[in-house]
């Protein structure tokens, strides 16, 4: 289904602005037209913000750019601002958001690089979470806290190597996380998983998908006996890989309801069932992802951003082993998490570093 609306351009003309649905209307996608406008109403004013201190103070300011340009291009606001909670869509590709030409080189480790115009898609980046109702954040056990991870074939270490260029299977991000609604207050310190996420594309020149599986088909798919075993607290998680320390839980489920709406965590290999039966649900819903036909390939080009519900799909990556030639221009995208107000607020973190949680 493809949507068009009307608006003026800079120079008086009648423009038209597509919005389209993808095929199967879990996905939604919003052009921009011209990269070249939001970076030029943003450079100047984002130069005077530091983005690992202010990072609030960045996200407002660019949310407020795209929100008028949302409005001048006529475009349904609250298509954007109640993404995650209306559930109409599992993910938006924002097209045309910012120009690649002068970006720096790819980095080839997990720090980012000195010249600083990667902060211009970061910013964008940012902002865009913010139009959905996230507040970004970051754990302090991951990449040292930053906010903007480097997503890039990196050559660290051995495991860095392998697993920045294998093909990922299908997760969810902090999968040893709790949805704020399973927790009244966090006094005991738990690790709270961000409600959506996304990834700004700087550089894909092998067109590298990100996977998705969406959780409307699980349920569509697996039989009720199967799905409320998932549902049951009978499972484990520990931390994904990117972390340098290891925050172990228990009891919980792999689909969670909370009213009408339901959730999902997972991860291949840091999930596990703690009973047969729970033992037996992961297994017959690993045979449903393993099914080819179950998966959605998104492939983020360049000046692209994509933001996901990480409690509606599972997502994952093509195999990179064979186009990564740490040479500068391998695949390059910039991810940040967000987080909804009430799982921004139970977040465990510090007065003074607000967008940092302790863990």
């Amino acid at each position: 289904m493809l949507y068009f609306f009307s608006g003026y351009g800079l120079k008086g003309g009648l423009i038209v602005f597509p919005i389209q649905e993808n095929a199967n209307g879990r996905g939604l996608e919003i052009d921009f037209k011209s990269c070249s406008l939001l970076q030029q109403k943003l450079e100047k004013q984002l130069s005077l913000y530091d983005q690992e201190t202010q990072p609030y103070v960045i996200s407002e300011l660019v949310k407020q750019v795209i929100r008028n340009e949302i409005i001048d291009k006529k475009i349904d606001l609250s298509l954007i601002e109640n993404f995650e909670e209306d559930e109409r869509y599992d993910w938006i590709l924002f097209k045309n958001c910012f120009d690649t030409s002068f970006m720096p080189l790819t980095p080839i480790n997990d720090t980012p690089p000195e010249n600083e115009l990667w902060k211009i898609p970061a910013a964008i980046l940012m902002g865009l979470i913010s139009s959905t109702g996230h507040k970004v954040a970051s754990y302090k056990g991951e990449m040292k806290g930053r906010l903007a991870h480097m997503v890039m074939p990196a050559l660290n270490n051995e495991v860095y190597k392998s697993r920045s260029t294998k093909q990922l299977m299908p997760h969810t991000e902090i999968v040893n996380g709790l949805w704020p609604e399973e927790i009244f207050s966090n006094n005991a310190g738990y690790c709270i998983a961000p409600n959506v996420f996304g990834l700004a594309s700087i550089r894909n020149p092998a067109k590298c998908a990100t996977r998705v599986w969406y959780l409307e088909g699980i349920l569509k798919s697996l039989p009720f006996s199967i799905v409320r075993d998932l549902m049951r607290p009978e499972f484990s998680t520990t931390s994904q890989s990117s972390f340098d320390v290891e925050h172990n839980l228990e009891g919980v489920s792999v689909i969670s309801q909370f009213g009408d709406r339901m959730s999902i965590r997972f991860s291949y290999s840091k999930l596990k069932g703690d009973t047969i039966r729970a033992k037996n649900a992961l297994k017959r819903l690993k045979e449903y992802l393993d099914d080819a036909n179950n998966v959605d390939r998104l492939v983020v080009e360049p000046g692209q951003v994509l933001i996901l519900n990480n409690r509606t799909l599972l997502h994952g990556r093509d195999d990179l082993k064979n186009d990564s030639f740490y040479d500068g221009n391998d695949r390059w995208l910039i991810r940040m998490y967000g987080f909804s107000h009430d799982g921004w607020k139970k977040l465990p973190k510090k007065e003074h570093l607000q967008h940092v949680a302790t863990l």
